[in-house]
């Protein structure tokens, strides 16, 4: 109790049978209950999926998507200002 946690994101799916949920469902409920500053402590719920296996392309780019934008976000990173191809300056250094 009273703790100032980082942001944290948890990650589970409904069908996992190794992990069980619940057990994310009470570790997020926790930091929730316990965190005293202003960083989020969220849950992603992947649905009708398990523990990773046999997860279609299409959940893994959505759990990706998610797990970049919560990090690029809680460290104040700017979107737009990531570059997706080298400028010239950074092509001359090889």
């Amino acid at each position: 109790p009273g703790v100032r946690y980082p942001a944290t994101l948890v990650t589970t799916a409904d069908h996992d049978d190794r992990v069980v949920p619940a057990h994310s469902f009470k570790f997020a409920a926790t930091l929730q209950a316990d965190n005293v500053g202003d960083n989020p402590s969220l849950i992603r719920v992947e649905t009708k999926a398990g523990h990773g296996g046999g997860m279609p392309t299409t959940k893994r780019i959505e759990l990706a998507t998610d797990i970049w934008t919560f990090v690029m976000y809680n460290l104040g990173m700017n979107f737009r200002e990531v570059q997706t191809k080298p400028d010239k300056k950074q092509l001359k250094a090889f």
